[in-house]
């Protein structure tokens, strides 16, 4: 939301008004017990739920209306947004974001996309390319790269992948899709490379929207 404010976008926020998979308590990181949460209402906090940035219905949202699409990431990628979690490399979307996905890509307008949500495009877009980072759990100076596994999925579903440091985003020009691999390095304090790295891919998915 910072870039693309900083960057002159207007924008609107999209969530699945579904209930979630589960709760995590992120100080057990663990599912939390009887707890049950909507995906929409959990994401409206995002928005603060005021006027044109009251959290929209993901099922509403029609390509015709839009320059362009982004996807951030997170847990919630693998567990709300497709059975990723469940099913692994055999997978399935959400209808709604395979929808919403196919009708970008095929109205020429790009697609943002952070940390795990290129699994998603991926899935819908089997020919595009990506970067999710490094395709081994190294440990760099800074941090590491825990989850790989799913960089190797993207590649078995027929997507090229492209090594990025978690400051850079890579750019598939021939399908407008920009991708940064965000959280899918880990780091205990140096989180403005993550940052850096959600700009670039905000800034060239708005380059993007104007050709």
């Amino acid at each position: 939301m910072h870039h693309l404010s900083r960057n002159g976008a207007r924008f609107q926020i999209f969530a699945p008004n579904q209930q979630q998979m589960n709760v995590i308590d992120h100080m057990k990181k663990q599912p939390a017990s009887g707890e049950n949460r909507n995906m929409m209402i959990e994401s409206a906090r995002f928005s603060h739920g005021q006027g044109k940035m009251q959290m929209q219905d993901l099922s509403s949202l029609d390509a015709n209306n839009f320059d362009a699409v982004i996807f951030p990431g997170g847990y919630g990628i693998t567990k709300n947004l497709s059975s990723f979690m469940k099913d692994g490399k055999d997978f399935k979307l959400h209808s709604d974001v395979e929808r919403v996905l196919k009708d970008f890509h095929r109205s020429r307008k790009p697609i943002g996309l952070a940390s795990m949500s290129s699994v998603l495009a991926c899935r819908a877009l089997p020919s595009i390319e990506v970067t999710m980072g490094y395709e081994r759990d190294e440990n760099t100076r800074w941090g590491n790269w825990p989850n790989t596994n799913m960089v190797q999925t993207v590649k078995a579903m027929g997507a090229r992948h492209h090594v990025r440091e978690p400051y850079e985003a890579y750019v598939d020009e021939k399908n407008k899709v920009v991708s940064t691999p965000s959280f899918m390095w880990e780091t205990d304090y140096h989180y403005h490379y993550i940052f850096d790295g959600i700009g670039n891919m905000v800034k060239h998915v708005m380059r993007l929207s104007t050709k």
